[in-house]
């Protein structure tokens, strides 16, 4: 029996397939977990196989060999063309799908992510993947129903495992949907998802500070709904949040180089650059088509100077008040630093408070700030 792995960091996600498989096992059934993350981890066996192990998902953990198989077959067709499936996945005699349920970060609709889009694209392997970000980004919503339907009709799903996770990223739920369900179960737990999503206590900022970015933290390496932007030709970009600058630091370990999204940033370091998997970052955005989240922005020596360019790029005056904060990724927003001018009009909010009297911004040496985890 196929169980279905992903390239989220899910929270989790190990101790969950681990139930699942030892429930397979318990019913008389040999499980193996199926890497399913499209063209994620370069598109490449290896590269996927690296990428399920440093979310903790391995064989030794699981109890279940490890399937990274990328080679997909046409099992039908949807309006946007051909939908593949992954070629191990057909030779299963049943398959479980496991995923989380959340907005997602370059559309929305009905259907964005969760267990339809790891079928129609986590199971397509990059052949999937390149077929279905083929439509116009309007459609996105309505090919993730419609491929994922395609592939149920000619695989054999018997269950899906839907997790639901809340605003500090945490499990929140689990349920179970028979296939019959996937369709309208998955709308009414996503609408349930929306209401949990995370954000900062401000949608107004002059400069933003990321301290990482990361294909594990978000599909587009920080979370679109979390920092008010898509940078995706042809889709309006949002109202709120409006930050004017954006400055990221550097890459997660976890990713693997993959800094995709990137392209959101208006500022970054050239550490960061230099940790760039670019053949990774490249096939992310031609396979997806939204190129401009690979460009590279304004590369500075190191954080300090990454900052004040920022600054400088907003055009005033020395000595102005300005409204910064600074979070560690898009994924862990229950801390923040933030300046005197932030701080002021979030302090009155019932879910916020305050830890140590202001002070300056603190740098090494080499320029770079103190390791974010120091504060806390």
């Amino acid at each position: 029996m196929g169980i279905t792995a992903g390239s989220r960091g899910i929270r989790n996600i190990a101790l969950i397939l681990r139930q699942v498989v030892d429930l397979v096992k318990s019913l008389g059934g040999r499980p193996i977990i199926l890497a399913a993350m499209g063209s994620h981890g370069g598109g490449v066996p290896e590269g996927q196989l690296a990428l399920l192990n440093s979310l903790g998902i391995s064989e030794d953990r699981l109890g279940a060999p490890l399937d990274c198989t990328i080679y997909s077959l046409v099992v039908g067709r949807a309006f946007y063309g051909d939908v593949f499936i992954n070629k191990s996945a057909l030779q299963c005699d049943a398959i479980v799908v496991v995923n989380r349920i959340k907005p997602h970060t370059s559309f929305h609709g009905d259907h964005e992510s969760g267990l339809l889009k790891m079928l129609a694209v986590g199971l397509g392997g990059p052949a999937g993947a390149a077929s279905l970000h083929g439509c116009e980004p309007g459609l996105l919503s309505r090919a993730v129903a419609e491929g994922g339907l395609v592939v149920l009709n000619n695989v054999p799903v018997v269950l899906g495992l839907a997790v639901l996770e809340d605003s500090y990223e945490q499990t929140r739920k689990l349920v179970a949907l028979q296939p019959e369900d996937f369709l309208h179960g998955e709308k009414s737990l996503l609408e349930e998802a929306r209401q949990f999503l995370p954000g900062l206590p401000t949608a107004d900022l002059d400069v933003l500070v990321v301290d990482q970015i990361g294909k594990n933290i978000s599909g587009t390496g920080m979370d679109t709904n979390v920092i008010g932007r898509l940078r995706i030709q042809g889709s309006t970009e949002p109202q709120i949040p409006r930050f004017k600058r954006i400055v990221v630091l550097d890459i997660a370990r976890e990713a693997h180089g993959n800094a995709y999204g990137i392209g959101l940033a208006d500022f970054t370091t050239e550490r960061l650059v230099a940790s760039l998997d670019r053949r990774v970052v490249n096939l992310n955005a031609l396979t997806s088509t939204f190129v401009q989240r690979a460009m590279i922005p304004m590369s500075l020596p190191n954080d300090r100077d990454a900052i004040a360019a920022a600054i400088r790029s907003l055009g005033v005056r020395a000595g102005a008040e300005l409204k910064i904060a600074r979070i560690y990724n898009t994924l862990r927003l229950s801390e923040m630093l933030v300046s005197v001018k932030v701080l002021q009009e979030i302090e009155h909010l019932p879910f916020i408070q305050v830890l140590g009297a202001p002070e300056e911004i603190a740098f090494t040496a080499e320029g770079n700030l103190t390791p974010f985890c120091s504060f806390f």
